[in-house]
């Protein structure tokens, strides 16, 4: 039994010791950034209107969480945070069998960095993706709503993996 104690303990401290944490709960950002302006977001994509709900979710994780404010211009920022939608895809996940497509996967990359305001210096550069998956329908107006709701947890999620990528000292 003492046995069992002692190594229940010593589990217990290492795992405690491993450094895991729960996403978007650490702050990797310097002391001295304490304000954000996030920049609207770039498309580089053929798929249209990506960019300003990308952006709305990003400055609302941030607003969110609350370890940096953001703020409505780049004058009153420490750091600048940019970023542009490089990658949407729709793909076919799966198919009945008639061979009639009945899920689709969109996948969204996005790079980003964040700098100090007055431009000499990179915080953070990276990029995150996400993927998310919707059904077919035979009626068009259907397949594009189905489409539209699943743009709008790709955006949340981005935006929550890259505040995340931001904020963690992974």
């Amino acid at each position: 039994m003492r046995h069992l104690t002692v190594l229940l303990i010593g589990v217990t401290l290492l795992v405690c010791a491993c450094g895991y944490h729960v996403p978007g709960r650490g702050n990797a950002l310097p002391e001295d950034i304490q304000t954000v302006f996030v920049e609207p977001f770039q498309n580089r994509t053929t798929e249209p209107f990506l960019e300003t709900p990308l952006t709305n979710e990003v400055r609302d994780q941030f607003s969110r969480r609350r370890t940096v404010e953001v703020v409505a211009s780049a004058d009153l920022a420490d750091a600048i945070l940019t970023g542009t939608i490089v990658s949407y895809r729709v793909g076919t996940v799966s198919y009945d069998r008639n061979d009639d497509i009945t899920e689709y996967r969109v996948t969204m990359i996005v790079d980003a960095a964040l700098t100090r305001a007055n431009g000499e210096e990179v915080i953070w550069q990276g990029s995150v993706s996400w993927k998310e998956e919707f059904y077919a329908n035979d009626d068009r107006a259907q397949q594009d709503y189905n489409e539209t709701l699943a743009q709008e947890d790709l955006h949340r999620r981005l935006a929550q993996e890259l505040y995340n990528s931001l904020t963690d000292n992974f």
